[in-house]
């Protein structure tokens, strides 16, 4: 029997770590391809994915239940991306074991050329560009999601993926 995500916060707010658990598994996948997305480096990932749902549990009293739960991890984990970029100081350059990743098939040649580029392209987005278009293409969130987990007014974020799709499509021209 699979309890209700508002029962299951209840009861991590409470102390329950079991309950916890079950949130980090509903979430955890989703979470580390957001981060993936921002970083491109799958230990890096790991590791702001797992700093995420520390921070997620010491601030879980500040959850506020009117939004949903995916959304504040989301905003954890957007900041926590973006504030390991800033200490990076640096992009994060494409590497073929994504494209393997991305391909549930072994695709023709020319589509790995074409994922190549396609990588390129999003990885020389500025991080925030990235992080918006993870959050809406790979994680499915609406605009006002993205911008209450972003922290930004629902304009930027428009204004942000498409300015991140006119970038790739420059690049790519």
């Amino acid at each position: 029997m699979q309890v209700d995500e508002p029962t299951l916060i209840t009861k991590s707010q409470a102390g329950d770590h079991e309950a916890y658990a079950t949130l980090v598994d509903r979430y955890k996948t989703a979470i580390y391809h957001h981060c993936f997305a921002m970083v491109r480096d799958e230990d890096a990932a790991a590791d702001i994915a797992q700093e995420t749902f520390i921070a997620a549990y010491y601030n879980l009293h500040k959850y506020n239940p009117k939004y949903r739960l995916a959304t504040w991890l989301f905003k954890i984990a957007t900041n926590k991306g973006l504030d390991y970029l800033r200490r990076a100081s640096r992009q994060v350059a494409a590497d073929d074991s994504l494209i393997a990743q991305i391909a549930s098939q072994e695709p023709s040649p020319h589509t790995k050329a074409e994922y190549s580029e396609l990588h390129t392209a999003v990885s020389n987005l500025q991080p925030k560009y990235r992080a918006a278009l993870s959050l809406y293409y790979w994680q499915g969130l609406s605009y006002a999601e993205i911008a209450q987990a972003m922290g930004s007014p629902i304009g930027s974020v428009k204004v942000w993926i498409l300015r991140a799709k006119a970038a790739i499509k420059e690049e790519l021209a």
